[in-house]
């Protein structure tokens, strides 16, 4: 059940991106969606996950790029567990031509809510309420 759920937010993470051409309907992925995710340690316990979706597929290696060498986090699979499966979290930027949208995950409820208060993703992400 808890597996169920976790794939079921990180679903929805990529979900908002979804949309546009190649036969997919808005609030579905696209095939033309790519994500990646990272990790970091943060305080003297806790771990930080950011998993970031990037709408055309051709914005991801430059959007992944740009975004880790502010994060400065190590790249790791994007399926799998996220520290609690729960989007302490979420960014999103949006232009004529793209979408990014993050979603923070961590290792425990007050490492995310702690990196959540500090964390600002880079200029014209907007925090999702």
């Amino acid at each position: 059940m808890k597996k169920l759920a976790i794939m079921f937010a990180a679903a929805l993470l990529v979900a908002g991106c979804g949309g546009g051409k190649d036969g997919a309907t808005p609030g579905n992925p696209s095939n033309n969606t790519s994500v990646c995710a990272y990790t970091k340690r943060v305080g003297s316990r806790g771990r930080v996950y950011v998993q970031m979706a990037a709408t055309p597929r051709s914005l991801e290696p430059t959007a992944c790029s740009a975004f880790n060498a502010s994060f400065g986090g190590r790249r790791i699979p994007v399926v799998g567990r996220m520290g609690t499966g729960h989007v302490y979290c979420r960014w999103n930027k949006n232009g004529s031509s793209y979408t990014i949208k993050l979603g923070v995950f961590a290792s425990s409820r007050t490492t995310g809510l702690a990196f959540c208060r500090s964390f600002h993703p880079g200029h014209g992400f907007k925090r999702d309420r």
